[in-house]
């Protein structure tokens, strides 16, 4: 029956079975088959622009800083070093005043005594010339690594702890390590480009390593922010990277031993245990 009968006269001629939901039926399977667009989501998606106060200048600066919680984590690197998709945060964990040119890690530049901030006016920013500079939408690695170098020269001025030199030491070689990972394979890589991110790498990693072996000898843990655990747990997987087999396995035995150390910690030093056993057997 066609219920639309008698329509004719206004001009309308309605054949077959009245379907009122037949208009919406396409627009559904549409929707369904219809592929969405994939989201490219890039570096600059997740950093936003906020306003920092220098301790040692009072004056404010803008800074770039990840929203990390919208990173998704990766497998962190062999030493702890973390990984995140789409983002090395490691470029931006650092603050730089433009100003005075005070510069640490960001967990560290607003914890400054006055004792500290006397040392860095005295001894570090007469010697500082600013420089004319516009952040881009994100850090560059040598961006980065120009701003590590300004934080390590502060620790150094101010009579900085042993761990936190060595962890700004450690934060270049990641930057460096990234780097030199970026230009694996890539043949038109400038070789003395690579010879210098190499040595560099070499150099700095050495530092971290000889500076926190001798923090946690020195210093009552934390070590610049760091629990004891994941520190020697580091230690003891850079020896690995040395081939120090005595002292890696002396710090596994210590953290498998310690009653604070967490069942799956003491699941990763059993790992790295073998690990060496099998280096040294081969």
């Amino acid at each position: 029956m066609n219920l639309l009968s008698g329509m004719e006269k206004f001009g309308f001629s309605v054949d077959g079975e009245l379907d009122i939901l037949a208009d919406e039926k396409p627009k559904k399977e549409a929707a369904a088959t219809q592929k969405a667009a994939p989201v490219v989501k890039q570096e600059k998606d997740f950093i936003i622009d906020k306003k920092v106060r220098c301790p040692v200048c009072d004056k404010e600066f803008p800074i770039k800083a990840v929203l990390a919680t919208k990173l998704k984590r990766l497998e962190p690197d062999f030493d702890l070093r973390p990984n995140y998709e789409h983002v090395d945060k490691c470029k931006y964990d650092f603050m730089s005043c433009p100003h005075c040119g005070y510069s640490a890690l960001d967990t560290t530049f607003s914890k400054i005594d006055t004792a500290r901030v006397k040392l860095i006016r005295a001894e570090f920013c007469p010697s500082f010339k600013p420089q004319k500079e516009e952040l881009a939408d994100t850090y560059s690695y040598e961006y980065a690594v120009e701003k590590f170098k300004l934080a390590l020269i502060c620790t150094m001025k101010k009579r900085a702890k042993m761990s936190e030199k060595a962890y700004v030491c450690l934060k270049i070689a990641w930057l460096r390590r990234a780097q030199l990972k970026e230009l694996e394979g890539n043949k038109e890589a400038d070789p003395k480009v690579v010879e210098m991110l190499q040595k560099e790498y070499d150099g700095f990693y050495a530092q971290a390593y000889e500076g926190f072996m001798k923090a946690i000898s020195q210093e009552t843990p934390p070590y610049c922010g760091m629990a004891s655990e994941a520190v020697e747990f580091m230690l003891a997987n850079m020896s690995v990277y040395y081939k120090k087999y005595d002292a890696a396995m002396k710090i596994i035995a210590r953290l498998i031993q310690s009653a604070s150390t967490s069942r799956k910690l003491k699941d990763k030093c059993v790992e790295l245990k073998e690990k060496i056993v099998a280096e040294q057997g081969e």
